[in-house]
């Protein structure tokens, strides 16, 4: 199968996985927000914050150095990041256990140190499906991974709602992150046929961390930021604040695996097979962003106009806080939707410092912003979330001009049809919803919204740009011959 085809096809799957993952979740979720007060949801996501953290801490970057991996190389390269990353595993595990009673103190939050005790098995489980991952993405069997998505969601969160339902409160969320951990180790297992040997050697296993360092910094301190900025307001504000920006962050990150992680998880693998045709490798990375904003750019800007109507319809009233800073966190959808590619590029070209070096700076300056913010409101330290997302992206954009010999000329060409016709989509949302139907309903709202903005962003990008609809179809085309 050709590399255009493995692209297509991964995204597809990719897609279907993340869709109905999200879906699934995000239904749950809805069920869950229900049932469970704001205090409920803090506790828990503060617990998971750490989960989070440490989940990139024990992958240390492993299955991306999987995914390089040379045929001759594979099975020697697989066997050492397996135990390099069951050590960070089991480390990482002892760690939850020391500390829980101390951060439960820390942050006032009672049944903090009992979910930590719980939740201390998930690194050990986490660090057994960095090689089976890393195989099947870099085979680009990422119909194994969907199916591992959905089922883990399905199943996991059917637990969670009984127990919420029948009053087992915050609980209820750490079983769930139990159980979806257990079935995703065991079903990416059963996806690939590699085992280790146990062979163990203490310098390849050395070697194997200098190789991941750079890239698990980054993804740690890249987490990190967010993660981080959960403890602030957790520690600043109280859980309740947590769980409000909580619901939030879930309808953002939906909208996220929606439009845009679908086409990251191929990005990687598709760059590192073209790493060494530079010209081929920037074209690659110009489709991706360009076919990216076509699908985020619209979501994003209706998502702004309509996010505390889409809140207050989803999680119900008692979420309204939760509205506006959904809105405000859809300003940082542009960025987002090109920082993401970003990172991968560098990666798979062996240019892993560049964005551990951002990332460095964005964290310093995030958490900067949210420790002061936080001291204001929750909606404070939205905006200041999204003012670093933006420098960060100018940022980038100038690296890639300057370092990888990119024409801003063609990013800006590649993106601006999408952000014209998205702009224009939400002028005519914010009209016909805020001010046409301002006392309607919100199921009104969202419905008209939903079907209008669809409408008009296809009319006006067809209108504007008739070009851009024709070369889409010719690519296609080729892609399909």
């Amino acid at each position: 199968m050709s590399l255009n085809k493995k692209i297509i096809n991964g995204s597809v799957w990719s897609l279907i996985g993340n869709v109905g993952y999200q879906l699934s979740g995000l239904f749950i979720f809805i069920l869950l927000s229900r049932m469970l007060s704001p205090v409920d949801f803090g506790t828990a996501a503060l617990a998971i914050v750490f989960v989070e953290l440490t989940k990139v801490l024990v992958s240390f970057g492993l299955d991306q150095i999987v995914i390089r991996a040379s045929a001759n190389e594979e099975d020697e390269i697989q066997n050492n990041v397996f135990f390099s990353s069951l050590l960070l595993g089991l480390l990482t595990s002892v760690l939850f256990i020391l500390n829980a009673e101390y951060l439960e103190a820390v942050f006032e939050a009672p049944g903090l140190a009992i979910s930590l005790y719980i939740l201390s098995v998930v690194p050990i489980m986490q660090s057994l499906t960095s090689v089976p991952n890393g195989i099947l993405r870099r085979l680009f069997k990422f119909k194994a991974l969907a199916f591992r998505l959905l089922i883990s969601s399905l199943i996991s969160g059917a637990v969670a709602i009984y127990l919420a339902y029948n009053g087992y409160g915050f609980y209820s969320l750490i079983i769930q992150k139990i159980i979806v951990v257990t079935l995703e180790l065991f079903l990416v297992w059963k996806s690939v046929k590699w085992r280790p040997n146990f062979k163990i050697n203490s310098i390849k296993i050395i070697s194997t961390f200098k190789q991941g360092k750079p890239i698990v910094l980054t993804s740690l301190i890249g987490q990190g930021i967010f993660r981080f900025v959960e403890l602030l307001i957790g520690y600043f504000l109280g859980v309740a604040a947590l769980g409000v920006f909580k619901i939030a962050g879930k309808l953002l990150d939906a909208i996220v695996q929606f439009t845009i992680k679908p086409i990251v998880d191929v990005s990687f693998s598709a760059f590192a097979k073209l790493k060494d045709s530079p010209d081929k490798l920037n074209e690659c990375y110009l489709n991706f962003i360009s076919t990216c904003a076509l699908f985020s750019f619209p979501a994003f800007f209706g998502s702004l106009v309509i996010g505390p109507e889409m809140v207050s319809l989803i999680f119900g009233e008692q979420w309204q806080k939760s509205g506006a800073v959904f809105s405000i966190l859809c300003l940082s959808g542009i960025s987002a939707s090109l920082n993401y590619f970003f990172s991968q590029f560098c990666h798979a070209t062996h240019n892993s410092h560049i964005p551990f070096r951002i990332r460095i700076f964005e964290f310093f300056a995030v958490i900067s912003l949210v420790s002061i913010f936080s001291q204001v409101s929750i909606y404070h330290v939205a905006y200041s979330i999204v003012a670093v997302a933006t420098i960060i992206c100018i940022t980038m954009m100038a690296i890639l001009r300057q370092k990888f010999l990119f024409s801003l000329t063609e990013i800006f060409n590649g993106l601006f049809s999408s952000f014209i016709s998205s702009l224009c989509m939400a002028a005519v949302v914010y009209f016909t919803v805020k001010i046409q139907l301002g006392s309607q309903p919100s199921i009104i709202k969202v419905v008209i919204s939903i079907i209008l903005g669809g409408a008009t962003y296809i009319i006006f990008y067809k209108l504007l740009f008739p070009q851009k609809i024709k070369n889409i179809i010719v690519k296609i085309k080729k892609i399909r011959a």
